[in-house]
C-alpha cells in the first residue's frame, strides 16, 4: 500500500490560500458591523456581530491545519481512500471509469498547476490539484490506476476549467467551471440577505 500526505510546503500553502480568503471578506463584513450599528444605534450588537467575523481568522486557521494534518491518499491493492474534510471515501477499481491528468489548470484566483481527475460513470470520483499534491504523487497514483487496466487520458497542454468541463462535464463542476458567475451570485445573495436585515431592523426601530 502506498499512503500519499502533504509536503510541509503545501501545508503551507494551503493556509495561507485559507487565510487570504478570509482577509478579503474580513473587510467586508466587518463594514456590514458597522452599518449594523449605524442603523440599529445598538453597540452591543454590533460588537457581538463584529467579535463574530474576527473570529473568522483562528477558526479558519485552525480548520485549515485540521485539513492539511489529515489529507491523504492510500492507494495499491486495487481500492483508492481519501482523507480530507468529512467522513474518509473510498472507491475501487470497478467504480472508476477514466484517469485524466491535466498539466497546466488554474481554479479560481489559484495560478496555474497540475491536476488529477479520477470519474466514474456518472460523476468525478476525485480531484487532486497541484497547490497541494506533487506532480510525482499524483503520477504514482496514476499509472498505479492505469496499470490495473483504467484508461488514462493526459491533457499536456494549457486548459481552463470552463474547457475543460466542456469536453466532459464530469470533469468539472459548473460552479468550479464559472467562478465568476458564481462569486456574483454568491455576492448578490449576501448583498439581499444583509439588506433584508437592515430593512428588519430599521422597521422594527422605527416602530
Amino acid at each position: 500500500m502506498t499512503e500519499l500526505t502533504l509536503h510541509d510546503d503545501a501545508k503551507r500553502r494551503v493556509l495561507r490560500t485559507n487565510l487570504s480568503s478570509v482577509a478579503i471578506l474580513t473587510p467586508v463584513l466587518g463594514l456590514a458591523a458597522v452599518m449594523t450599528a449605524i442603523s440599529t444605534r445598538n453597540l452591543v450588537l454590533a460588537l457581538f456581530y463584529l467579535a463574530l467575523v474576527l473570529a473568522m481568522v483562528p477558526v479558519t486557521y485552525v480548520l485549515a491545519r485540521r485539513l492539511a494534518d489529515r489529507s491523504r491518499v492510500t492507494f495499491g491493492d486495487g481500492t483508492v481512500a481519501v482523507q480530507g474534510w468529512g467522513r474518509p471515501r473510498r472507491f475501487t477499481i470497478a467504480d472508476v471509469e477514466r484517469i485524466v491528468t491535466v498539466d497546466s489548470m488554474a481554479f479560481g484566483a489559484a495560478g496555474p498547476t497540475h491536476h488529477l481527475i479520477v470519474v466514474g460513470p456518472t460523476k468525478r470520483l476525485l480531484l487532486l490539484v497541484g497547490q497541494m499534491w506533487g506532480r510525482g504523487q499524483l503520477s504514482a497514483l496514476a499509472l498505479d490506476l492505469a496499470h490495473r487496466g483504467v484508461p488514462l487520458t493526459p491533457v499536456r497542454h494549457p486548459v481552463t476549467p470552463a474547457q475543460l468541463r466542456a469536453t466532459d462535464p464530469r470533469l468539472v463542476p459548473w460552479y468550479q467551471a464559472h467562478p465568476v458567475v458564481l462569486g456574483l451570485l454568491v455576492a448578490l445573495g449576501v448583498l439581499v440577505v444583509v439588506t433584508v436585515v437592515l430593512v428588519v431592523v430599521l422597521v422594527l426601530v422605527v416602530a
